[in-house]
């Protein structure tokens, strides 16, 4: 098994779609810049008690952040490019890592799950909606190979003839 930017991730995962202009750190916080003319946000505060999710909910004046990812599906969905994880650890994902990959046909769709060709078990969709792709349309799932499992990349109506794709 070959190491990956994703491992050592504890979830829930709190992210950034863009990867801060600075960050910086103190004896007890963590900081953040977003953007060059930006102020500074906290995104931890060590002197506070409890886990990390408890910090947060401590704070008054902290980060807001753009998502919260449950598991690895919704880390490489999401795109999130910087973040901290449930340990407080932060993770940065924005250097691009080239993976094993490949496009498959979407067979049919049940609730919020996605079955695919050749894949022994659907993908469960972070959506309340109903999953129902017109019968006419033939989709295709790109899908990328992470510690020895695949997971969703996007949907396309394009078969991708794929070796691997950079993440």
């Amino acid at each position: 098994m070959s190491l990956t930017k994703f491992d050592g991730i504890t979830y829930p995962f709190f992210g950034l779609l863009e990867k801060p202009y600075a960050i910086s750190y103190d004896l007890t916080k963590i900081y953040v810049i977003r953007h060059k003319d930006s102020h500074r946000e906290t995104v931890d505060d060590k002197s506070l008690q409890g886990d990390y999710f408890a910090r947060l909910a401590q704070m008054t004046q902290r980060i807001k952040f753009d998502v919260t990812c449950a598991n690895l599906q919704q880390l490489i969905i999401s795109k999130v490019k910087w973040g901290m994880d449930a340990n407080a650890k932060p993770f940065d994902l924005s250097e691009r890592q080239n993976l094993k990959a490949k496009s498959r046909p979407i067979l049919k769709t049940r609730g919020s799950h996605i079955f695919v060709k050749g894949i022994s078990y659907p993908f469960t969709m972070p959506t309340k909606e109903t999953l129902d792709f017109n019968k006419n349309d033939t989709l295709f799932m790109t899908l990328v190979f992470i510690n020895e499992e695949w997971y969703p990349f996007e949907i396309t109506d394009e078969v991708k003839n794929i070796k691997s794709i950079s993440v």
